[in-house]
C-alpha cells in the first residue's frame, strides 16, 4: 500500500510540473515550427551527391580477406585518381559478367 502512495505522489508531482511548464512549451513549439519552415526552404546539410544518394548504387555487405582489402585500398590511395574500392569492385564484376 505504501508503494502505491509513493508512486501516486510522484505522478502527481510530475503532473503539476507539466501543467506549470505547458505555456512555455507551447511557445517553444510554435517558435520551432516557424524555424523549421525557414530551414526547409534553404535546405539542411550538404547536397546529396554521393553514391548513397544515387539510386543506381546500393549498399551490400560482402566478405573480403583483410590483407586483400588493405592492399587494394593502399594501391588506390597511392594512385590518387579519385576511385575507391567500390568503383574497382564494380568494374571487376561488370567485366566478369561479360565473359
Amino acid at each position: 500500500m505504501a508503494e502505491k502512495r509513493k508512486f501516486a505522489a510522484l505522478a502527481e508531482l510530475h503532473r503539476t510540473q507539466d501543467e506549470a511548464e505547458t505555456p512555455l512549451l507551447v511557445k517553444e513549439a510554435i517558435g520551432h515550427a516557424t524555424d523549421s519552415v525557414g530551414e526547409e526552404a534553404r535546405g539542411r546539410g550538404r547536397p546529396a551527391t554521393g553514391k548513397r544518394s544515387n539510386p543506381e548504387w546500393k549498399l551490400y555487405s560482402h566478405f573480403l580477406k583483410k590483407r586483400t582489402q588493405r592492399a587494394a585500398v593502399a594501391r588506390l590511395q597511392a594512385a590518387d585518381d579519385g576511385r575507391d574500392l567500390s568503383d574497382v569492385l564494380q568494374e571487376l564484376l561488370e567485366n566478369w559478367l561479360k565473359v
